[in-house]
């Protein structure tokens, strides 16, 4: 069987007229097959040797033109991981190709197919988020809201995310080299991600996804800060759980830390307090913690918290807190409403948004609860931004994403810092 093939002097790499899922043919496209079409008959039930020739056939032409030989073939089980690592191979081609960026090379090392299923999650992850993306930018051009009535099976999602994907390809075709020029916060976060790639500390994804943003914000007439879309678009999946934080975006989320001070009024009898409010640990058994009590509603007498004095209901605040050593801790933030007296389940659905490490595991106290297979850190992050609707928490030694909350704040009603402990050698001591 003979095969011809064009090749992409833009991008060095051997195309296809015949992209992705469908055939997308343009007169002036820059390449181009040619083949033989072989289309089996079907009509008879055929033998165990002519199914395995017609596997064959279809690995054949799948791996020269990434598309099956006939859509009568079933495709393998491996065969989707194969497509998510064709689509971002073509479009990381794409995208070097119309992203400027001095010494940045995206195509320097090959997307390696080890298939685990981490990888093969992280891969389709990014797929539909990028779709997802261009969707949007679609939406907003159109000056409509955006609506999503569908309900469709994971394998459609997907299947709609490579068309989406696959047109894209065409029109960054239609770009110049180098056409889209990343200034300011864009390029030192690229050349950040970059850096870390190419030290083996991450992924090409993040990559890649910070040049999809690029390119997407060429397009788009809306501005916003970098650090913003980053923190909105990248923190509210699991995936992400792990993701180093790029140093613009570290910068800008820090330059929020808010003095945050513990109230003592507010504090189970059982805590003790600094006088500065800055560090907090359990007291030693024997004392008479509980001796003139008066019970407060705003007073935590159940489980071993307090809180700050200062709540906030519009805009962000950082902070941080050094949990060295310790073994157990809460952290977060609660709501002016929730409720704090008694041993009150203290979770997402009570207006409690917590970061908890007990027993050595680290968990997000949601409903039911998210266990975060990450190394316990010794200083914690801790981000709120009201109007964006998030909570994150952050590994602030190695700059590493451990989980966030989303939700609709009521910025009729305060958010509060909280933090608990019951050990009574190592205090939980607000570092920001």
């Amino acid at each position: 069987m003979a095969f011809a093939a064009a090749e992409d002097k833009s991008t060095g790499i051997t195309l296809s007229d015949i992209s992705l899922h469908e055939p997308h043919i343009k007169k002036n496209a820059r390449a181009s097959a040619s083949f033989p079409v072989i289309k089996p008959n079907l009509s008879a039930q055929p033998s165990q040797y002519a199914v395995k020739i017609i596997h064959q056939l279809g690995k054949v032409f799948y791996q020269w033109f990434k598309i099956p030989a006939t859509t009568c073939i079933e495709q393998e089980d491996d065969l989707s991981l194969e497509e998510s690592v064709y689509i971002i191979r073509e479009l990381a081609a794409e995208l070097d190709r119309v992203v400027q960026s001095k010494k940045l090379s995206l195509m320097t090392r090959k997307i390696k197919n080890k298939g685990s299923n981490k990888e093969h999650e992280e891969q389709q992850y990014y797929i539909l988020q990028w779709a997802k993306d261009l969707e949007n930018i679609k939406t907003k051009q159109m000056d409509k809201k955006e609506t999503s009535s569908e309900q469709l099976s994971s394998e459609m999602k997907f299947n709609k995310a490579k068309k989406i994907l696959s047109d894209w390809f065409w029109k960054l075709k239609d770009l110049k080299q180098n056409s889209v020029c990343p200034k300011g916060g864009w390029e030192e976060t690229l050349r950040d991600l970059h850096k870390e790639w190419k030290q083996g500390e991450s992924s090409m994804l993040p990559v890649m996804d910070w040049m999809v943003w690029a390119v997407l914000q060429s397009e788009c007439s809306e501005e916003d800060s970098v650090p913003r879309l980053w923190v909105r678009s990248k923190q509210r999946s699991k995936i992400t759980v792990g993701l180093r934080i790029p140093n613009t975006v570290w910068n800008w989320i820090t330059k929020s830390t808010a003095d945050v001070i513990l109230d003592p009024n507010t504090a189970n009898p059982d805590l003790l307090v600094s006088e500065d409010g800055k560090y907090l640990k359990a007291k030693k058994y024997g004392h008479e913690s509980w001796k003139g009590f008066q019970w407060k509603r705003s007073k935590f007498d159940g489980w071993t918290c307090v809180q700050a004095e200062e709540g906030y209901n519009t805009g962000r605040h950082y902070w941080e807190v050094d949990v060295r050593k310790k073994h157990e801790w809460r952290l977060g933030v609660v709501k002016e409403s929730a409720p704090r007296n008694g041993y009150v389940t203290m979770n997402t659905k009570t207006g409690y948004w917590n970061l908890r490490l007990q027993l050595g595991t680290l968990m997000a106290l949601t409903e039911p609860v998210t266990k975060v297979n990450l190394p316990t850190p010794s200083r914690v992050g801790v981000y709120l931004d009201i109007e964006e609707g998030h909570v994150s928490f952050y590994d602030a030694v190695k700059r590493i994403h451990i989980f966030s909350f989303n939700t609709d704040f009521n910025e009729t009603e305060n958010i509060y810092p909280v933090f608990g402990t019951v050990e009574t050698d190592r205090a939980l001591i607000i570092s920001s």
